[in-house]
């Protein structure tokens, strides 16, 4: 008898298991079951995510690495949102944020729209 192999996988929440079967039958000629833990380790290894603020406001992030192709995990989000979703009040009261910090939280945010502006005159432009 002949057999042609031929290779798979079935990914699952907790485990994966990998193996190979034989293409004319689909029956299972060996395989083995992997913790998702393990893989997500052995991928994420030496990998780094990269935030960067873009010119509009948007805050981008991505994964980086050898694996990151694979990955696709690209997003963005917009200042606004990101404070508008942090100031929610089932946030602050998970995140225990006391008026003093978000204080600050001001404070640091007034300095950035200061920054923005004095940019936007050394370009040329007015400042609202």
């Amino acid at each position: 008898m002949d057999l042609t192999f031929g290779a798979f996988a079935k990914c699952g929440q907790a485990t994966a298991t990998v193996g190979y079967r034989d293409a004319s039958t689909g029956g299972v000629i060996a395989s083995i079951e992997i913790p998702a833990q393990v893989i997500e380790r052995a991928v994420l290894q030496n990998a780094s995510v990269e935030i960067t603020l873009l010119s509009d406001g948007e805050i981008a992030s991505a994964v980086v690495g050898p694996a990151s192709d694979c990955l696709l995990a690209r997003t963005s989000v917009s200042i606004d949102h990101l404070v508008d979703a942090f100031v929610t009040s089932e946030n602050l009261h998970k995140e225990e944020a006391t008026e003093a910090e978000l204080r600050t939280l001001l404070g640091r945010l007034h300095k950035s729209v200061e920054a923005v502006e004095r940019t936007i005159r050394l370009l040329g432009g007015k400042a609202k």
